[in-house]
């Protein structure tokens, strides 16, 4: 019996080790480029064209659940407008990871700030924003990685008036903790 217990004991401590190799970065760090369909009258006709930068930092409890802030800054200056929009945003993010690649769904719950001037003139309005969506990252190596692609709506609610936004993001990504 004792016998037993000392290979159990054995066999036990040998995968301790094991447990720190669950697969699955502890954080991530992701920064590209980003390109907003900005809705400015409700519809599909009055869309304009925002390019900017998208950032994020996610801490993952487990190989599949982690949380996500994400950051953006979008710029552009249709009709003479010049347009300023920041987003900041947290929330859920759910990863089904593989060794070649994970798709992963966020929701992410916030809030928008935008800037508009023209002719000297400026005005600003900050309100909620929430986006919903998701993308395709591709690891390369243990701590580098390429999001292929990140597609969310993103809903903002300025000046009493929903807008329903589409935001596309591409970038690199780096894992740290595995």
């Amino acid at each position: 019996m004792n016998k037993y217990i000392v290979i159990l004991g054995i066999l036990l401590i040998a995968a301790l080790p094991l447990l720190a190799q669950d697969g699955f970065p502890r954080g991530q760090v992701f920064g590209g480029y980003s390109y907003v369909s900005a809705d400015t009258s409700g519809g599909l006709s009055g869309r304009q064209s925002l390019n900017g930068w998208n950032g994020q930092g996610s801490v993952n409890f487990n190989k599949w659940l982690g949380i996500t802030a994400d950051f953006g800054g979008y710029y552009g200056s249709p009709s003479h407008v010049t347009i300023h929009d920041y987003s900041f945003l947290f929330g859920p993010t759910l990863t089904y990871r593989t060794e070649h690649v994970a798709p992963f769904f966020h929701a992410l719950f916030g809030g928008n700030h935008i800037n508009a001037s023209l002719l000297g003139a400026s005005g600003g309005n900050t309100a909620f924003a929430m986006a919903f969506g998701g993308g395709l990252d591709l690891p390369i190596g243990e701590h580098f990685g390429v999001r292929l692609a990140q597609v969310d709506w993103l809903r903002t609610q300025h000046f009493s008036t929903d807008q329903n936004n589409i935001r596309l993001s591409t970038g690199i990504m780096f894992n740290f903790g595995k």
